[in-house]
């Protein structure tokens, strides 16, 4: 062999080394492993594990490598011998978690389970009746799902057992369907591009207004419904607070618009206790979601059908902007199960939530009493704002739809239409 030749032969090993290292690289990535800022420990290797000392020499590589774990080092040695062959060495089975725990991933070393709270990057999973606090793998927390938390409460995992009640989530199976808000970073100004998830997989959406303290809000009650129809939930609307119904006219009035319309809907009320049996067997199948603003009563009525729960409450608040508003009493979204059957997810109040993934024009199609109009529109593009020839505001005019809907509508449509801008 010519000197030439030795140097191409050198200049072609060179390059296998770069790419044994990138692959391998991409290995400890897909694997989850960190690097730290710490000098590593080195020890000698013996000369066997190469084929020729030629090889050492050649690629000016010493003998040497950073002491690790036998499974570590099993990864860098199929790295490079899938490397060698041409295998995608992406098809690691082993992995390392953050604790040094050797965990399979192969799905057949996972436990299927439900994911019944989750915050700041860690989750509770329910796995057969036992609850683990798992770390999420950080290739679903890096994955662009438009959601800024990947694993939410509902969803359905894979986890890793790593100790006695320690787990890691592998996998986020897919979902039935998510309930879910634009992403608000600055309590303001909506990202369109983002979304939060409340909960995942639900099965029902209990919408809870109280009549006074706080005073209903039908505009609140209008963007569940549509979020409910958009995600194929089965929805009631429960009027808490009964008791303090002061002028029984109006109540009937404007309870008297979303029974007319199809919805179910359920009188509670914590004082009397009216309503409360009827809400047990409601809750009492699958997954039901609790949603409405603060101080709402939500949390209280499921201390009523089961008390052992002892959820926070709290009065509403005195003071402030608006005498009788809601304080925030859950903090998080968290899922319970029921003694009397079926799951409940008490979610935080909110004091606005706003549509996900839905065009200001495309509004008056989840209206039920609005849609069938569209077509007597003039215009195609109507916006059923102040078009003449709206079909929908002659509906308004002759009283096919309520006034308290259509303002309702106006004034989700003018918060949409902020939103795209």
């Amino acid at each position: 062999m010519d000197d030439k030749e030795k140097l191409v032969n050198r200049h072609i090993k060179g390059i296998q080394k770069q790419h044994k290292k990138q692959r391998l690289q991409e290995a400890r990535k897909k694997a989850g492993t960190k690097k730290t800022g710490k000098r590593p420990r080195l020890k000698k290797i013996p000369v066997s594990h190469y084929e020729a000392m030629d090889d050492l020499e050649e690629m000016g590589f010493n003998n040497i490598e950073p002491i690790t774990s036998r499974d570590a080092l099993q990864i860098r040695r199929e790295t490079e011998k899938n490397d060698d062959k041409g295998v995608n060495s992406g098809r690691t089975r082993m992995n390392i978690n953050t604790d040094g725990h050797d965990i399979e991933r192969e799905k057949t070393g996972t436990i299927q389970g439900l994911v019944i709270e989750a915050v700041s990057g860690m989750c509770r999973v329910d796995l057969n009746g036992k609850i683990f606090l798992c770390d999420i793998r950080g290739t679903i927390k890096d994955s662009d799902s438009g959601y800024i938390n990947p694993v939410a409460v509902g969803d359905h995992v894979l986890v890793s057992r790593v100790g006695l009640d320690r787990g890691i989530v592998e996998e986020v199976l897919p979902r039935q369907n998510v309930l879910a808000r634009p992403y608000s970073p600055d309590q303001g100004k909506f990202l369109e591009d983002l979304q939060q998830i409340i909960v995942a997989n639900v099965d029902r959406l209990l919408i809870v207004a109280s009549w006074r303290e706080p005073y209903i809000w039908p505009a609140m009650i209008d963007r569940y419904l549509i979020a409910a129809s958009r995600n194929n939930l089965r929805v009631v609307i429960c009027i808490n607070k009964t008791d303090l119904i002061d002028d029984l006219k109006d109540y009937q009035e404007l309870v008297g618009i979303y029974k007319q319309l199809g919805y179910d809907l359920i009188e509670t009320s914590i004082v009397t206790k009216d309503g409360i049996e009827d809400l047990r067997v409601i809750l009492k199948d699958g997954l039901t979601v609790l949603a409405g603003l603060s101080g709402v009563g939500k949390s209280s009525l499921l201390t009523s059908i089961q008390p052992s729960l002892n959820l926070k409450t709290r009065k509403v608040s005195e003071r402030g902007l608006f005498t009788g508003q809601g304080r925030h009493t859950t903090t998080r979204s968290s899922l319970i199960k029921l003694v009397s059957g079926g799951w409940v997810v008490d979610t935080p109040g909110v004091r606005s939530f706003a549509l996900a993934g839905i065009q200001p024009r495309e509004l008056a199609n989840w209206y039920p009493e609005m849609f069938p109009y569209i077509k007597d529109c003039n215009f195609s593009n109507c916006t059923h704002i102040d078009e003449s020839g709206c079909g929908i505001l002659n509906a308004v005019q002759n009283g096919s739809v309520s006034n308290l809907r259509y303002k309702n509508y106006t004034q989700i449509f003018d918060e949409l239409t902020a939103l795209t801008q």
